[in-house]
């Protein structure tokens, strides 16, 4: 029955209401079309290298806007709930970094239900593997590149860190899902597809490793419960593990307006994104 508790003593209507961020921000197109217009007015101003190959699949693609020799290099991962959005939408982030000597990367990946959420995990692992690879080639330091990425992004930001801990400089995520078993009774599974296996395969709350590198996850101070619960516990199994770990509450933000404070430079989480950046 839809009344029957789920996750956490939450029913499938107190998920909804927890985790369906449109819903809870009704004005979020006005946020996609901004965005949209400054994205297409940065690539216009800044140049760099669109749509570069990462992979077989044809969102399997990458954006690259160089910052001189030897820059420390942000990759940020779009979200969109693993089934929508793209790095499109996302070119106004690299402006403010790119002003201030960092190589931004904007990773594309296949979207569910086309591509199953372990194919899409790959894609983001192979976009990482990418930027090591290529990072010279555009001015980028391949020692010095701390993974970001927004909703599913941050999902996909805190798996990469624990995945390559000793590869990358750190990792930021933002408004991340760190433990994926809520999805299992939302809407968005109809496309993810998980089962309780794979939702607790793919958690990174699951799979903490040690030692690790300096991790900051961050959220809007508007978001829900659920999500500040998300943020806090995965902070927790973090510092457990001896891991150095800096939670960040964008004051005053919801879940798309923290995308926002991360590419404006005098918020709490851009600067503190800055010198994570600029000290790595």
């Amino acid at each position: 029955m839809a009344s029957d508790p789920l996750y956490s003593g939450m029913t499938a209507a107190e998920i909804d209401r927890q985790y369906n961020f449109r819903k809870l921000v009704p004005e979020h197109p006005a946020y996609f079309t901004r965005w949209q217009a400054e994205s297409e007015a940065v690539r216009a101003r800044l140049g760099g290298r669109y749509d570069v190959s990462t992979g077989p699949h044809p969102r399997q693609r990458a954006d690259v806007f160089p910052a001189g020799r030897n820059a420390p290099v942000l990759l940020f991962i779009h979200g969109g709930y693993w089934r929508a959005l793209s790095k499109d939408l996302h070119s106004f982030i690299a402006a403010p970094y790119v002003e201030r000597g960092v190589a931004v990367v904007l990773l594309g990946y296949g979207l569910c239900p086309d591509v199953t959420m372990d194919e899409l995990c790959g894609h983001a692992q192979a976009g990482l593997d990418w930027v090591f690879a290529n990072a010279a080639d555009f001015g980028g330091d391949p020692r010095r590149v701390v993974v970001s990425g927004h909703s599913a992004g941050g999902h996909l930001t805190a798996k990469l860190v624990s995945e390559n801990r000793d590869r990358v400089a750190g990792g930021i995520p933002i408004s991340g899902l760190y433990d994926l078993e809520p999805m299992l009774g939302f809407e968005v599974n109809e496309q993810l597809r998980l089962d309780p296996d794979s939702a607790r395969r793919l958690s990174p709350i699951h799979a903490v490793p040690a030692p690790a590198p300096l991790l900051m996850p961050a959220l809007g101070g508007l978001e829900t419960d659920a999500m500040h619960r998300q943020q806090a516990d995965y902070a927790l199994a973090w510092a457990a593990q001896g891991n150095a770990v800096r939670e960040i509450v964008e004051p005053g933000a919801d879940h798309f307006s923290v995308v926002d404070r991360f590419a404006e430079p005098g918020s709490l989480l851009f600067e503190a994104a800055l010198a994570m950046l600029k000290d790595s």
